[in-house]
């Protein structure tokens, strides 16, 4: 099926259309990487091209437009594991000293690593350091990880202390759960500034010293399934989640020719209490508790048979660690819930022809290289995240 564009030439329908739907019917179909790789680059979809890498322009249209520099040439295969072994090195988890932070410096220093432990609350880290096994390297550093000067102190605490720096979790976050009608400008900007720029300024500060130690490095951000799932009264935190998604995307992109690798965790309901399935109570939670008004006490409840424990949580995120997965996923029972955003973005596309000028402008923008290359990475057979 083609139309014709006003100077009379036939343009066909996309090309992409087609060649995304016999991809997607491979893929359901268990495609092979081979195939898989193979189809993203097959069909009418690769032009034919001018000298320079730019799509030839259909003859007679008008306002030709001049060659496109050739684009840079994309890597075969995933960005092997910076971090393929963590024992002995050294791993920055910020707001670690409860919930999944703690959970994922508990599964860090069981794992070998040297954990620096970012807190603000010293009830709860003095409640977190028993937790640790006996003489595990633990090294707590108080860090409020808004602006650039915290970061600049964390990372020199941390030289001094080990002189090296090799993965860095931003885990810290503002659960603003209000609709966005009904959120203000000041809760906006504070959910920013903890859940989106802390990343960037841990990047800016730290990203250099890994380049200089070069032993290989690892950025790591908490997100949420609300990163890939909005959550209906939860706007500012729905907003914030998908931006931690695209930083740490975006720095795949940057970093993949380097040996600093890029996760996003994306987790669905994890026990905030370290000390469920220990057998003991937690000190801080208890002190809390006992420092309320008896009118205002809540009855405590176990959902550790029903919900993921932040050590679970953790052992798992070190798992994407040394295996440089792009997305950390650890709640299979959202899996039809994202098929369905998916799906209905991609019926979203107009079924139409458009002009075949375009696909030389858009060029660099059609397609990631980084999405076809993670799902190879991911259908690789592995040891689950318990090894």
């Amino acid at each position: 099926m083609a139309t014709k564009h006003e100077s009379g030439e036939p343009v066909p329908m996309d090309p992409g259309v087609s060649d995304r739907r016999r991809f997607l019917g491979t893929f359901a179909a268990g495609a092979g990487a081979a195939t898989l790789l193979a189809g993203l680059g097959a069909g009418p979809a690769a032009e034919a091209q001018q000298p320079g890498g730019a799509p030839a322009a259909p003859a007679g249209s008008r306002g030709a437009l001049p060659p496109m520099p050739p684009r840079p040439p994309e890597p075969k295969f995933s960005q092997p594991p910076p971090l393929a072994e963590v024992a002995g090195k050294t791993i920055y988890i910020s707001a670690a000293s409860d919930g999944i932070g703690l959970g994922i410096a508990r599964a860090c220093a069981n794992e070998g690593m040297n954990v620096v432990i970012g807190y603000r609350n010293e009830q709860r880290l003095a409640a977190a350091l028993p937790l640790f096994k006996k003489d595990a390297p633990v090294f707590p550093v108080k860090h409020d990880v808004v602006g650039r000067d915290g970061w600049v102190r964390m990372l020199a605490a941390v030289k001094e202390k080990y002189g090296k720096l090799h993965a860095v979790v931003n885990n810290a976050g503002i659960k603003t759960l209000h609709k966005v009608t009904d959120s203000t400008a000041d809760e906006w900007q504070n959910s920013f500034d903890v859940d989106v720029m802390a990343i960037y300024h841990s990047v800016a500060v730290v990203l250099p010293h890994m380049k200089e130690h070069n032993e290989g490095g690892q950025f790591v951000a908490t997100s949420s399934m609300s990163g890939l799932l909005p959550a209906v009264t939860a706007g500012i935190y729905t907003t914030t989640k998908f931006a931690v998604v695209g930083i740490m995307e975006a720095l795949r992109i940057e970093l993949e020719s380097t040996n600093i690798g890029t996760s996003v965790f994306c987790p669905g309901a994890v026990a905030t209490d370290n000390y469920i399935g220990t057998g003991e109570k937690n000190p801080y939670l208890e002190e809390l508790e006992r420092s309320r008004p008896p009118s205002m006490r809540r009855p405590r409840f176990n959902f550790s048979a029903a919900i993921m424990s932040p050590l679970e949580a953790g052992e798992r995120v070190v798992n994407g660690i040394r295996n440089n997965d792009l997305y950390i996923l650890s709640h299979p029972e959202f899996k039809d819930g994202m098929e369905e955003r998916f799906n209905a973005i991609l019926t979203s596309v107009p079924d139409e022809a458009f002009p075949a000028e375009r696909l030389r402008i858009e060029s660099f923008t059609r397609h990631t290289g980084i999405y076809p290359r993670e799902i190879v990475h991911r259908l690789a057979k592995r040891a689950s995240y318990l090894g």
